[in-house]
C-alpha cells in the first residue's frame, strides 16, 4: 500500500482554510456589525453583535488550526465541526448575496456589486472548502486503515 501523501495533506489543509478570513468578514454582517446598503458598508452593532462576532471568528479560526492538528482525534473533530461551519456560512453567504440583489425585505438594501461578488466569492470558497475537508476526513481515514492492517 501507499503511504500517506504530505503534499496532497497540506494542498487540500490550505484549500479548506481558505475561507478564513472571507468568514471573519461574513460573521460581521451575520451578526449586525456591519451592514450592507448602496453606498457600501456601515458600522451599526453594538457590543453584544461585536461580542458574538468575536466568538464566531475566534471560533472559525479555532477549528482550522485543528485541520493542522498533529494528532489524528483532534484532526478528525475538527474537520467534522469544520465542514458544518462551512456549510453555515455557505448558508449565510448565499442568503444575504440573494437578499442584498434584490434590494432586502424593504427594497432599500441594494448592495454593490463589489459586494454581491465578495458573497458569491465566499460561498464558491465554502463549498470547495467542504469538499476539501471531506478529502482530509477520507484520508485520515485511510491511513488509520492502512495503520492498523
Amino acid at each position: 500500500m501507499r503511504g500517506p501523501d504530505p503534499a496532497r495533506r497540506l494542498w487540500l489543509q490550505l484549500l479548506a482554510a481558505l475561507p478564513l478570513p472571507l468568514l471573519v468578514a461574513l460573521w460581521a454582517l451575520w451578526r449586525d456589525v456591519f451592514v450592507l446598503d448602496a453606498s457600501g458598508v456601515e458600522r451599526v452593532g453594538d457590543g453584544r453583535a461585536v461580542a458574538a462576532w468575536s466568538l464566531l471568528s475566534l471560533a472559525s479560526a479555532a477549528l482550522v488550526a485543528c485541520l493542522f492538528a498533529p494528532v489524528r482525534p483532534l484532526r478528525v473533530t475538527g474537520y467534522t465541526f469544520h465542514a458544518l461551519l462551512l456549510s453555515i456560512a455557505f448558508g449565510v453567504a448565499a442568503v444575504l448575496g440573494v437578499a442584498h440583489a434584490f434590494g432586502g425585505p424593504s427594497g432599500d438594501l441594494a448592495a454593490p456589486a463589489w459586494a454581491l461578488a465578495g458573497l458569491a466569492v465566499t460561498a464558491v470558497l465554502c463549498a470547495a472548502a467542504i469538499v476539501a475537508t471531506a478529502a482530509l476526513f477520507v484520508l485520515d481515514v485511510r491511513e488509520s486503515g492502512e495503520e492498523g492492517a
